[in-house]
């Protein structure tokens, strides 16, 4: 029998009837999360990732005729998922309200989700207890569940690759499986995955049938896919390298950053998502596989591949594990398959150990269904909370013609189209270079012409950690943090150190070393300190980080007061400096409270430890301090 699981007698009624049992299961579970999340949000429907409404904003500059477009006029390939978006903006045409669709989107593709897992269940192993109980479990999901209320591309891609396995064991390889595959890897990047493990099946099948009564490849049929495939692929990787120079979404190489080889860190962490979403299943895996490997090595290799390749990709899981999610489906079925193993080991205990074993499988799942509905309740409080408010009050409150710097640019961008630098890198490339260094990404930003930043102040601290630069505004906050970035957003205008232009009350010609000139200063003798703006710019190119001294002096030449740190306190390294370069420099001098009234010389330099002072041409200086101006303290 190659391996198949047989029974004598299939009851009719589980058999034939079973699976729209499931299926209503999981419509009144689907509804139990909505009241769930309606209930911990006052009512207010909403989704639990601020990435759908990024989907949203794609999907309508799209319908609207503008493109891949995510700022208003500006082309980028910053959706990983074409074809939810492609999908989304045919809803777009009819109507300007995505939510409520989307929605209705991901939840019908959950519940096709758990119908072809059935049917690929019962495709690979024959028996319907087998395909059953996977359909139950995927059902019992709770993760898989949140996916169905996500509005997002999880279920649609995991619908989508379920389908391609589905129909490449009953047909093989053909223009049906090309398509869902091509169209699955429009989905996710993750689908090129598939499609690599499938053709390689496939090759393998042109030497050694060793998949009992599934159709053997042929090379005529392995190019015609590839073909097919590849077709599909083209034209938004064309697109995507038009505009970035690479093949993938912009979001793929923004996420997928990562210091190391491979992160054990995701690998850990994802493996213990699957382990609490079911563990009776992970536990029958092994058995599951030792059968599957002879009647679908294809799922056997999906199922682990994916797992194990996801940690050199990201280091580290992002929401909730979403991108291994679609492999549930794939783990359910290696689980029941396994208990089906068994029972075919030992035919005497059959019925105990479809009942015993069934009811923990079922219940392994069951137990974690309201943990995932409470989570999908406090996922889309805070993306109300933050994403939303925040979205709403930059639209009433900040230009629409202001670039902002946004770390969540969903909601955002839906609610307010404005120009815009993705902090993330996700539809803002030129970002990619800077990420995680602050004072790189101050120069761009600087350069943007970005007056407003709208971010965690957490993800950014020297970028907002120096109160003349940073200026807060408005704060949104939330009370909890389980899916967003933090638990305060800050709104900040910025007075950038970097400068178009600068207009000096003291102007000045001062080169120090050929490498920096000092083009002016602003003075200002407060009570108890002297208020000094020093404006410098950048010659050439500067290697050494210089730091700047600032010396009053009496009228014996002693030091009364000084400062000695990095230009803007660090926050504008001269290493950094481009020719052309114009800093704003400001220091507050706090004089001491003793201090006789009178005249007291101000100088300045720059300096490193390892070399000293460089040298000064131009204006009055005196051992390498340029003499600034003669500032009155006192009566």
């Amino acid at each position: 029998m190659h391996g198949k699981l047989t029974t004598a007698s299939t009851p009719k009624f589980w058999s034939r009837g079973g699976i729209w049992l499931v299926l209503f299961l999981a419509v009144l579970l689907l509804g139990y999360y909505l009241q769930v999340s309606l209930s911990m949000t006052g009512g207010q429907l909403g989704v639990p990732l601020d990435d759908a409404w990024i989907h949203y904003q794609y999907a309508r500059n799209l319908s609207q005729g503008e493109g891949f477009t995510y700022a208003p006029g500006v082309a980028t390939a910053g959706s990983t998922s074409p074809a939810w978006t492609v999908l989304l903006a045919g809803v777009g045409l009819f109507t300007g309200d995505f939510l409520v669709p989307s929605l209705v989107l991901s939840a019908l593709f959950f519940l096709l989700t758990v119908w072809l897992t059935h049917r690929l269940a019962l495709e690979l192993t024959e028996r319907w207890q087998v395909a059953l109980l996977a359909a139950a479990g995927v059902a019992l999901t709770g993760r898989l569940l949140w996916a169905g209320l996500s509005a997002m591309e999880v279920t649609l891609f995991t619908s989508l690759t379920l389908g391609a396995v589905w129909l490449y064991h009953r047909r093989g390889l053909g223009v049906g499986t090309a398509v869902l595959l091509g169209l699955a890897s429009q989905a996710r990047p993750e689908g090129h995955v598939l499609f690599a493990l499938i053709m390689l099946d496939a090759v393998l099948s042109t030497r050694w049938q060793y998949r009992p009564q599934q159709p053997v490849a042929t090379w005529r049929a392995i190019f015609m896919t590839v073909a097919i495939y590849g077709l599909i692929q083209l034209p938004y990787a064309l697109f995507s390298l038009s505009v970035t120079g690479k093949p993938l979404p912009n979001t793929f190489y923004a996420k997928s950053r990562t210091t190391t080889l491979y992160s054990w860190r995701t690998l850990r962490e994802t493996w213990g998502y699957h382990w609490r979403d079911n563990l009776m299943s992970l536990l029958l895996l092994p058995f599951g596989l030792a059968f599957l490997w002879r009647r679908s090595r294809l799922t056997a290799a999906w199922l682990l591949g994916l797992l194990i390749i996801i940690p050199v990709i990201v280091p580290f899981v992002w929401h909730h594990g979403r991108y291994t999610m679609p492999l549930l489906p794939f783990q359910m079925i290696a689980g029941a398959a396994g208990l089906g193993w068994i029972v075919q080991k030992v035919p005497r205990l059959a019925r105990p150990i479809w009942a015993v074993g069934g009811v923990l499988f079922l219940l392994a799942g069951a137990w974690r269904v309201p943990a995932w509905a409470e989570m999908l309740g406090y996922n889309t409080r805070e993306i109300q909370e933050i994403d939303v408010e925040l979205g709403k009050w930059l639209a009433a409150n900040i230009p629409p013609d202001e670039t902002v710097g946004i770390d969540d640019i969903g909601a955002v961008m839906f609610l307010g189209p404005r120009p815009i630098v993705d902090l993330n890198g996700l539809v803002s490339p030129e970002v990619w270079p800077v990420i995680g260094q602050d004072i790189a990404t101050m120069h761009l930003l600087a350069a943007s012409d970005v007056r407003y930043l709208a971010i965690f102040p957490g993800w950014h601290p020297l970028l907002v950690s120096d109160p003349q630069i940073a200026r807060p505004i408005q704060r949104f906050s939330t009370d909890t943090q389980t899916i967003i970035g933090g638990q305060e957003v800050v709104v900040y205008e910025m007075d950038w150190p970097y400068r178009r232009s600068i207009v000096p009350q003291v102007e000045t010609s001062v080169l120090l070393g050929d490498v920096i000139q000092l083009r002016g200063f602003d003075a200002q003798v407060a009570e108890a300190e002297l208020d000094l703006t020093i404006y410098w710019e950048c010659v050439t190119a500067v290697s050494p980080s210089y730091k700047v001294f600032i010396h009053l002096l009496d009228s014996a030449g002693n030091i009364v007061a000084q400062v000695d740190r990095p230009p803007v306190n660090g926050l504008a390294p001269t290493d950094l400096w481009q020719p052309g370069d114009l800093v704003r420099d400001p220091y507050q001098i706090y004089l001491p409270p003793d201090l006789p009234a009178g005249a007291y010389e101000l100088r300045v330099g720059l300096y490193t430890d390892e070399n000293g002072r460089l040298p000064i041409r131009g204006g009055d200086a005196v051992d390498n301090a340029a003499i600034l101006t003669s500032v009155e303290i006192g009566n």
